[in-house]
């Protein structure tokens, strides 16, 4: 009796796994009938620690399949969740853009600066949800999966036990180890709506982020691929720059007095720069969420170590995040330098136009000596080291 329970449970736990293995092929097989959607992608991110996202933000997306793009393989559009009314960006397999609305600026990328051993393009939704699937179906990397069957929806969640954290660019990549600690699991969950058989969000946890993307209004393969143009989406009055390219406001306020603020700490006491006496000052203008500025805080923690009697380090976030962010923020980054709440005045006041990092140095009179915009790891450090000691002399 006992063996025949034994069979009989081997027996039922084979065919759930086998049913749960067509299934996904069938939702795989959904993807790549669409060649065109549009719909509403809500997206969401958390820091680790945090008890509400610090963005929660709609975006309506016109996404197309682009098999002559062999590295993401879609191209999309992008705008605000409300009648289209302001471009936010697009890829179009070749470049992407990035819109800076506040300068009325347009980035450009064609990849000829690398930054990373694969192309960074978010991937719009269903190509997101399709690479992840093909995946878990495909790869011989060591991972768990649980699969779970409502009335109706269908889940599916993947955790990814490698040394390497596995994100998706159209096709798996394992992320370089950063110069901070990245507990190297990654985690996936999939929700599909039974009724259409497709994957409506995808939530995705690493250790030092979560995000997830929830799609609605959806309307499949009702859109001309050869109506997309990436360029007829530019405002004419914007002007167009190279990734790479120098700003021409870059370096204006450099000789000149720094604009002054008041914000708040972490236990909102407000901190004034004119309040601020007697030692050099490192402005880090920086954002919750930026790979670069969470790169550059185990650095900018020696500073006060390395300069005790002449420096402060100082960090605002320009990315609007809640106060709450930035507590946990500090604490799960041990941040041992002052971190302020920042105001949508403080990017234009200095003209970074919110993109982030970007590192001031002042001096005892609060004069910007030197300005750097970006962050390399052993690069940067050593450039913002020689600009520290070569004002103190």
């Amino acid at each position: 009796m006992r063996k025949m329970f034994i069979s009989f449970f081997l027996c039922s736990l084979f065919n759930v796994i086998v049913s749960a293995q067509a299934y996904l092929n069938t939702i795989l097989e959904r993807l790549e009938c669409i060649q065109s959607a549009s719909y509403i992608d809500l997206k969401e991110a958390w820091e680790p620690g945090d008890t509400e996202p610090v963005y929660a933000t709609p975006f309506y997306m016109e996404e197309y399949r682009n098999p002559s793009d062999t590295v993401i393989g879609s191209s999309y559009l992008s705008w605000d969740s409300v009648g289209k009314r302001r471009f936010e960006g697009g890829y179009d397999g070749t470049v992407s853009a990035s819109m800076f609305h506040e300068e009325k600026g347009i980035v450009i990328d064609d990849f000829s600066i690398p930054r990373a051993p694969f192309r960074l393009v978010s991937p719009p939704f269903f190509n997101y949800a399709e690479s992840i699937i093909r995946y878990l179906l495909g790869t011989t990397d060591s991972l768990t999966k649980e699969i779970k069957e409502t009335e109706e929806i269908y889940y599916v969640k993947m955790t990814i036990h490698e040394e390497n954290q596995i994100e998706f660019f159209g096709k798996p990549c394992r992320i370089p180890t950063p110069p901070f600690y990245m507990e190297p699991t990654s985690i996936y969950e999939l929700w599909v709506d039974k009724l259409t058989g497709l994957p409506y969000k995808v939530r995705r946890e690493m250790s030092h982020s979560i995000s997830t993307n929830t799609v609605s209004e959806v309307k499949l393969n009702g859109l001309d691929p050869a109506a997309f143009n990436l360029y007829d989406c530019f405002p004419t009055d914007y002007e167009i720059r190279m990734y790479g390219q120098k700003k021409r406001s870059t370096s204006a306020l450099e000789g000149k007095k720094a604009p002054d603020w008041q914000l708040a700490d972490t236990t909102g006491r407000l901190v004034s720069l004119s309040g601020l006496r007697g030692k050099i000052i490192l402005l880090n203008l920086t954002g919750i969420g930026c790979g670069p500025c969470h790169a550059a805080i185990p650095f900018l923690n020696t500073l006060k170590g390395r300069f005790p009697n002449d420096l402060d380090v100082v960090a605002i976030d320009t990315w609007g995040r809640k106060q709450s962010s930035i507590r946990n923020y500090i604490r799960h980054n041990a941040i041992r330098y002052l971190f302020l709440e920042g105001t949508p005045d403080i990017a234009k006041a200095y003209q970074t136009g919110g993109a982030a990092p970007y590192f001031f140095l002042l001096d005892e009179n609060r004069v910007v000596r030197k300005m750097f915009f970006g962050y390399k790891v052993g690069e940067s450090d050593k450039e913002i080291i020689r600009a520290i000691e070569a004002l103190l002399r």
